[in-house]
């Protein structure tokens, strides 16, 4: 998951159009927003995520993850449980989310949760 679908999908899901979401956000214009979500723009700045996150009313742990995919795109299955595992902080998951690896990349939720737990003893 990258940063431009999540914000994609969690428009769609609240079912804002690009123009409302624009007069949500104020001083952002729907072209921003969709070069945003197509991944044709640079990191936004911090004003332009407040101003975005507060227009699509995130919780603070979607907002910690928005942030997050903004420095890496996250492998699906790791995205999920950033997502839906609230009992795991964005913080356990930001060292392996932002982790190289040579050729032993988990491919599977239980490696990931394998890894997270790793990364949490040392």
């Amino acid at each position: 998951m990258d940063f431009g679908t999540y914000i994609a999908e969690l428009r769609e899901k609240k079912g804002f159009s690009l123009r409302e979401l624009e007069k949500k956000a104020g001083d952002l214009s729907h072209v921003y927003i969709w070069r945003l979500e197509k991944g044709d723009r640079d990191a936004p700045s911090q004003e332009t995520l407040d101003k975005l996150f507060k227009a699509l009313e995130l919780d603070p742990r979607e907002q910690e993850l928005g942030r997050l995919l903004i420095q890496t795109d996250m492998p699906d299955e790791l995205f999920h449980i950033a997502r839906d595992q609230v009992d795991i902080p964005i913080s356990d998951i930001e060292p392996v989310a932002t982790m190289s690896f040579r050729g032993n990349r988990p491919t599977d939720r239980a490696g990931w949760l394998r890894l997270i737990d790793f990364v949490r003893e040392i």
